[in-house]
């Protein structure tokens, strides 16, 4: 049955811009229905999903995707999908070698360790912030110039994510992917052993600017293997483990650095990359379709000895020239041409800009309530069960409502993902002043209270996540890292 559905809705897309297409109420003025934002193709020209009056062709991806140019006539390269037939695509629909016909096990566990990764990543970004007072202390400096530890971590996540979400487009997910974990983990090495202050800030930065390839890449994979329904289930799943290793890695750095040592917070750090990486290599294959149809075509070419033979991918070769200007600047043309990406992650930056600010207010708030340093970072555990909470009830509203409307529509806007959004917008405000205001009152008001700010906090971004990259698909990558880039200066 599930697999039924997948196949419904991977295909339902292209049923029904043919059943348009020959319906008798054809007419020029509906010719072209925008239905979501723009985008750019791979050539660089302004492309708008559409519903198209023509019926595409079944092995074009971007038709698949109703791609159209600014005309409303189908991609430049629709042609070329049905008269050259050097062209490598895939064996069928069904082909097994394409990332969403995968079983669901493996889809599943892909899922899974692809969300450790992104644990791996927030836990090295928080870890470190119950050491700064006692490092600062080691090293005879001041507070503010120890949290620059964190600064540089996030300063990092902000330039990385414009070298690494480019590149997961032409090189495909797995690298950037595999680059990032081995710096996060490489650089906690010497952040342990370190003998000054120099030493531990520049590797919080290289820390954070190879972690956020991580960040920048996930969503990509999940588009490349979940059909619109279960996708929501498998970003809402990413999105909460990105806040989850931030929430529940203060305490494991405030336990470690009062009861073992500040520099086991590298060391645990570096640990839980080595185990993620390990399954990693186990489950972790590449996703990117137009990469491994380029893999496909050069073992075909040298399996029959036809040197034609070839995917559409390798058509455009790469140089420094195209590198700079077509991908390197692409998300930074995404953000300042899309409307929903400026807003987006405005609102987004603001949320999540929030949570960073709990980290500190928090522990802070307990703290003068005589609580002692370790102890006073608990309560995260209150944040940390909203954020589960959150996560657990988009998948709900994913596999009910969404999925509902869904199927009785043959589809889906992107907007549809939003309601969990509405929720979160109300809960939030009254919570932080909940939060604020029950500082003099018994300490099980304020746990509540972060709670709720948890849950609040996520509903908002879980939905703006999965509405990006419902949006953008294809380019989601591109339009997540310029949004990770705005995200980090909260």
């Amino acid at each position: 049955m599930d697999t039924d559905l997948e196949k419904q809705e991977g295909l339902h897309e292209q049923q029904h811009r043919l059943e348009e297409a020959e319906s008798p109420h054809f007419s020029k003025e509906s010719f072209e229905q925008d239905i979501e934002s723009s985008g750019s193709d791979d050539n660089g020209i302004t492309l708008k999903r559409t519903t198209s009056r023509k019926p595409p062709h079944p092995a074009c991806p971007r038709c698949k995707q109703g791609l159209t140019d600014e005309e409303g006539e189908p991609c430049h390269d629709h042609d070329g999908f049905e008269t050259d037939p050097n062209i490598v695509l895939w064996d069928s629909d069904d082909d097994p070698a394409r990332p969403m016909n995968w079983p669901m096990w493996r889809k599943v566990c892909f899922s899974i360790t692809a969300s450790c990764f992104v644990i791996a990543t927030s836990m090295s970004a928080s870890i470190f912030g119950p050491a700064t007072r006692i490092t600062a202390q080691q090293y005879g400096v001041s507070h503010e110039v120890m949290n620059l530890g964190i600064t540089l971590h996030i300063l990092g996540f902000a330039a990385g994510p414009l070298i690494f979400g480019p590149m997961s487009e032409v090189w495909g997910r797995t690298i950037p992917l595999w680059t990032g974990l081995f710096g996060l983990g490489l650089w906690q090495i010497p952040e342990a052993v370190a003998s000054n202050v120099q030493t531990i800030l520049v590797c919080r930065f290289l820390q954070g600017l190879f972690g956020s390839a991580i960040f920048a890449v996930v969503s990509g994979m999940f588009v490349d293997i979940w059909p619109p329904i279960t996708r929501g289930v498998g970003l809402g799943l990413s999105s909460t483990c990105i806040n989850l290793g931030s929430t529940f890695a203060p305490i494991i750095g405030a336990y470690a650095t009062n009861h073992l040592n500040w520099r086991w917070t590298a060391w645990l750090t570096l640990i839980f990359v080595g185990l993620v990486g390990f399954f990693g290599l186990l489950i972790i294959r590449e996703t990117f379709e137009p990469v491994l149809l380029k893999r496909k075509a050069k073992r075909l070419r040298r399996q029959t000895g036809n040197s034609d033979l070839h995917a559409k991918f390798e058509e455009t070769p790469i140089d420094i020239k195209i590198l700079v200007q077509k991908y390197a600047t692409k998300p930074v043309r995404m953000f300042v041409q899309e409307p929903i990406l400026i807003f987006c992650t405005i609102y987004l930056t603001i949320v999540y800009g929030t949570l960073f600010l709990s980290y500190q207010a928090i522990p802070f708030s307990f703290r003068n309530r005589g609580w002692s340093p370790s102890v006073s970072y608990l309560p995260f555990a209150a944040v940390t069960l909203g954020i589960i909470t959150a996560g657990i009830l988009f998948s709900i509203f994913t596999l009910t409502w969404y999925k509902k409307r869904w199927l009785a529509n043959q589809g889906a806007e992107p907007e549809d993902r939003l309601p969990p959004m509405i929720l979160g917008a109300i809960i939030l405000p009254p919570s932080l002043f909940w939060l604020g205001w029950s500082q003099d009152t018994h300490w099980a008001s304020q746990v509540i209270a972060a709670f709720f700010v948890g849950l609040g906090l996520l509903l908002i971004f879980i939905a703006g996540i999965v509405y990006i990259v419902d949006t953008y698909l294809i380019h989601s990558n591109s339009a997540m890292s310029i949004h990770i880039v705005d995200l980090q200066p909260a």
